[in-house]
């Protein structure tokens, strides 16, 4: 059986050592037709931008011609060569381990990465050439190798760039706009470095592909650099990079071919799928990384992994805390509460950021959509809808607003996932009641929370999504409507019960004023809309089903009600 390739990214690597690689090779017919030589493409972390970047080296790389026809023979360029082809002296730059942790050492490591770069390009080319090496500046060492080589190599150079804003937005979310700008400023080495690579194009480099995350540090050196095109929203790539349901589909008959395919790709579908990122185009994609970790953790104990994603995307969590304190943090926690609500976000899509301007609602979203936290939804009235493009992000989400509550009552999340476990195993949701009561009181005195049904809702929610032996459905549509809550077992085998929850809100001062015949009203209601949706096909005549009517005013449950 072919090889899954979880964490490969070297193109040759995958053809020579027999690993499954979805063909993606049309794309540089694409990209070729354009015409437009320098190109800027931006998609989230972990969505495949190595490997195409790899791709393309092995492609175009003039010391790749005899083995054109192993890497590519079977693929769609292999049948559809293009002039280009195998042309190119390859120059390639990596700014993915640009080290972020020690500011002093940045600029350093960034030297580093340069000219590591020049000597593996003299090395694999056994080019002999001289030039000045400016110490402490590699950026000055780059301008003079670029003008002694072009007189040493009688072909142009196709010049790469992978990850060029890496440290860039590690120190944004890591750290603070100041530093942030003090990295990018016009006097920061990044500015110089593009602005030696602008003055080469044209003449010894004559292609340029460059991938990132954001166009943050774009906007902050467009006087440096200004002649690339930015690709990103092209609806012809938007399938460039990460999965569509059609090569996942592919994926999985080669990879489980003894598991009914329809309902895995469905159940896939709902945890990694729904990236959209023009709104032009009409096909979704699920993120590579998710896709590739999920099967290959389901072949080595015969089921689904217990963490949806991995800890290299999981812990990204720990980059929203400081995404969602840049600039205007009442505004954003609003935003995040909303998204945590299910609620679609309105805005457009800003294409280049500029941090020395005011920092607005439409920047903020349009940051969270290139770092993959959301994606399009639809365009409507010129407006662009965001939403969470798939519940192991939705996921990611709820780990942060957890780890702000537990900031801020010293609650014990473990106690909390046990009491959300003996709903699963015993049926029994009184437990969970009163960790949410006592969490709504440790925090009645903070002036920024509006105590309202949507955020007891998303407290719910979010607290319910700790455990890994469920998912956690909002505004769950069935036939009969949408369902507030649904709490359904990921392994029927782990657990007796699934749970439906919807959830009745009254403001203290309507409590005080009408008491317990307001309850009695709203608790109708709801056991009323519960006993519509048991209805619904999937959960008719279910005996591992428990629903429950609950009615919170203010911070206590006036109200918990099984619905048999």
């Amino acid at each position: 059986m072919s090889r899954i390739p979880y964490g490969v990214s070297s193109f040759s690597r995958l053809q020579k050592d027999n690993y499954i690689y979805i063909d993606k090779t049309k794309h540089i017919e694409t990209l070729e037709s354009y015409g437009e030589p320098y190109i800027f493409f931006l998609r989230p972390r972990r969505f495949g931008k190595t490997l195409f970047l790899s791709t393309l080296e092995h492609y175009y790389d003039i010391q790749e011609k005899e083995n054109f026809a192993e890497l590519f023979g079977d693929l769609y360029i292999g049948q559809n060569k293009t002039e280009l082809a195998n042309n190119y002296y390859i120059l390639k730059f990596d700014f993915s381990g640009v080290e972020t942790s020690e500011p002093e050492k940045i600029y350093d490591n960034f030297n580093h990465l340069i000219l590591e770069a020049i000597s593996t390009f003299i090395n694999k080319y056994q080019i002999e050439v001289e030039y000045r090496e400016a110490p402490g500046s590699a950026i000055a060492t780059l301008s003079s190798f670029l003008e002694a080589v072009q007189y040493e190599i009688d072909n142009k150079i196709y010049l790469l760039i992978d990850e060029y804003d890496h440290f860039a937005n590690e120190i944004l979310s890591f750290t603070s706009i100041d530093r942030f700008e003090d990295t990018v400023s016009k006097q920061g080495f990044l500015r110089k470095f593009f602005e030696v690579i602008k003055k080469k194009t044209g003449s010894i480099i004559d292609r340029l592909f460059v991938t990132g995350v954001s166009p943050i540090t774009l906007d902050s050196m467009t006087s440096g650099f200004n002649i690339a095109k930015n690709k990103t929203m092209d609806s012809n790539l938007n399938t460039m990079m990460g999965f569509t349901e059609k090569e996942a589909r592919c994926l999985i008959k080669q990879t489980l071919p003894d598991y009914d395919l329809d309902s895995m790709l469905e159940k896939l579908k709902e945890y990694y799928d729904g990236y959209l990122f023009t709104p032009r185009a009409s096909e979704r994609v699920f993120n590579t990384d998710m896709l590739l970790y999920y099967v290959s953790e389901y072949l080595i104990d015969n089921t689904e992994p217990s963490d949806l994603i991995d800890s290299n995307i999981s812990s990204d969590y720990s980059k929203l805390q400081n995404l969602f304190s840049l600039k205007d943090k009442k505004q954003n926690y609003e935003i995040l509460e909303d998204i945590l609500a299910g609620n679609d976000q309105r805005g457009k899509v800003t294409v280049e950021f500029n941090l020395q301007r005011r920092f607005t609602k439409k920047d903020f979203l349009s940051l969270l959509f290139y770092l993959g936290f959301l994606t399009i939804d639809r365009e409507e009235d010129g407006f662009i809808y965001f939403r969470v493009p798939n519940y192991a992000v939705k996921e990611i989400y709820f780990d942060y607003f957890n780890s702000i509550i537990s900031e801020e009552t010293s609650f014990d999340s473990l106690e909390i996932e046990a009491s959300v476990v003996e709903i699963l195993k015993n049926g029994e949701i009184n437990p969970f009641i009163e960790k949410v009561e006592a969490t709504l009181a440790a925090l009645s005195n903070r002036d920024y929370i509006k105590f309202d049904e949507k955020y007891i809702k998303v407290l719910i929610f979010s607290y319910l999504n700790l455990t890994q032996l469920s998912i956690v459905k909002s505004e769950y549509e069935v036939a009969e409507g949408y369902l507030d809550l649904a709490l359904l077992r990921r392994n029927k085998e782990k657990g007796n019960y699934d749970a439906l929850i919807e959830l009745k809100y009254i403001k203290a001062a309507d409590y005080k004023e009408k008491g317990e015949a307001l309850v009695e009203q709203k608790l109708k209601e709801a056991s009323a809309q519960l006993e519509r949706y048991g209805r619904a096909a999937e959960f008719k005549n279910r005996k591992d089903l428990k629903k429950w009517a609950l009615v919170f005013a203010g911070t206590d449950a006036a109200a918990v009600e099984e619905i048999k």
